[in-house]
């Protein structure tokens, strides 16, 4: 099940194409190097086959290709995904990230400091934005939570447990399909 999603703005240009039943490969170019690693991250987690091409407005900073490649991508999954919970915590070194989703449900809630104010071309106050952004547009509750280690254990914490959480809602919601198609 594969879908896509162009958004064109003043400041930038984004494409995003999903697919559930993929087997986790990536091929993103956002431009900012981080954000790259975090969906390729997500992608490995979640199984999914996520491909990305974002251009964006990025000497004024990395906020509005932040911000429009999470409003893309939520409203691939929108497509996709319209009810499941799933949830999961996961390691990575000395941190662990905790996170959980729910379709057709919107909120968010994070409990996420960072030790630094950037990394690998993202002001990490963007991940916070990224991931309320995501769950507002992709229409899910998402709570996240994340303690101990460094700033990069944390973010690959964070992508690995939304991925699995995905991935797991996405599985919860096909359970629940076939159950009330019987």
């Amino acid at each position: 099940m594969r879908t896509s999603f162009s958004r064109d703005t003043a400041e930038t240009e984004v494409e995003v194409s999903l697919d559930l039943e993929g087997s986790g490969s990536s091929d993103v170019d956002t431009g900012v190097p981080l954000l790259d690693e975090i969906l390729s991250i997500m992608a490995k987690a979640s199984g999914f086959d996520i491909e990305v091409r974002a251009r964006g407005d990025l000497p004024t900073g990395d906020h509005h290709t932040v911000e429009d490649v999470a409003i893309t991508f939520g409203q691939v999954l929108v497509k996709l995904a319209e009810i499941g919970i799933g949830s999961s915590i996961v390691p990575s070194g000395d941190a662990l990230a905790f996170a959980a989703v729910r379709f057709g449900a919107l909120g968010y809630r994070d409990n996420v400091e960072f030790q630094g104010t950037s990394l690998e071309g993202m002001q990490l106050e963007n991940l916070g934005h990224f991931m309320r952004t995501l769950a507002y547009n992709g229409r899910f509750t998402l709570h996240l939570s994340v303690s101990g280690g460094d700033d990069w254990q944390k973010v690959e914490a964070l992508s690995l447990s939304l991925g699995r959480a995905l991935k797991r809602a996405v599985g919860d919601s096909r359970s629940d399909h076939k159950q009330n198609s019987a």
